[in-house]
């Protein structure tokens, strides 16, 4: 009798230890959900006239979906330019568009530009650098620019907080990306004809949103996960930019001009240059140096 107590006190010790383990330790065989944050800076990147919003102005002439092969794989599954390079980790592709936002008015925004389909990647650098990409297919440009308008934050009266609209949520909640917004941060909407590509980056050892850095390397070098769209230029019959992989793409490891003297991704200065198609040659922009260092 007291042998079957003994085990039977040891069982129960078990399964009360297993309980508090994942109580305590969150560890329920789920992914952790992403929060809910936005970038310390955020800018709309769009070159109006260029090659590439006139080729894909809307659905009717893009009429082809996205698909997982085109966004993540090929060039997609590493991006390099700039002297640095991102990995692949965590991807999703997607027709409830309201899965890869939070905020009723990006939510909206997004309804109302006819969103059919949103796809969402996380990258990972050597360099201490993680970043997010997410995609959107709207009707037409003009959507675009709309839901680009949408996820900025409004201007507010002297102390009192701006009403958030909301923004892109993260594929993945895991570490690093469950800092993502918590750090200091910065994104840009570009403007790709009707699709809407933001790029959003963080230091992996900020802890603030106070501590500035420059991260136009990372933003320009993200930036380059519109290799995709400019394949569909040549598709669509247009004029692919000289020089670009089959004739049809951006060169890999290519970026994005920033102009001399302008904003360096800490929000200081005028900001940056529009992404225009094609990109310069890899290493003819290098982030500069931040202001005060």
């Amino acid at each position: 009798m007291l042998t079957l107590l003994v085990g039977a006190l040891v069982v129960a010790l078990i399964a009360l230890g297993t309980v508090l383990f994942f109580q305590f330790s969150g560890d329920d065989g789920e992914e952790q959900a992403a929060q809910e944050t936005r970038p310390a800076l955020y800018k709309v990147q769009d070159s109006q006239d260029s090659n590439m919003n006139a080729v894909l102005s809307s659905r009717e002439q893009d009429t082809r979906p996205l698909n997982e092969g085109e966004l993540f794989e090929r060039h997609n599954s590493e991006i390099s330019g700039q002297s640095l390079g991102f990995t692949l980790r965590d991807s999703d592709l997607t027709e409830d568009c309201s899965a890869a936002v939070w905020g009723e008015q990006v939510e909206q925004a997004l309804a109302d530009a006819d969103c059919t389909q949103a796809g969402r990647a996380t990258y990972l650098s050597e360099d201490d650098v993680f970043g997010v990409v997410a995609v959107f297919n709207l009707a037409d440009i003009e959507g675009s620019r709309a839901v680009a308008e949408a996820m900025e934050l409004p201007e507010a009266e002297e102390g009192e907080e701006p009403a958030d609209p909301g923004f892109v949520l993260s594929p993945s909640g895991e570490d690093p990306l469950n800092r993502l917004g918590v750090g200091y941060s910065a994104a840009d909407a570009i403007i790709t004809g009707h699709y809407l590509v933001v790029v959003w980056v963080q230091p992996t050892d900020s802890e603030s949103v106070d501590e500035r850095v420059s991260l136009v390397t990372p933003l320009v070098t993200l930036a380059n996960f519109r290799n995709p769209f400019f394949r569909r230029i040549g598709e669509l019959g247009g004029d692919a930019p000289a020089g670009t992989e089959e004739g049809t793409g951006t060169e890999e490891g290519t970026g994005t001009e920033e102009v001399p003297g302008a904003g360096d991704g800490t929000g200081e200065g005028t900001g940056q240059e529009t992404v225009e198609d094609p990109p310069p040659a890899e290493g003819a922009v290098e982030a500069p140096a931040v202001p005060g260092e």
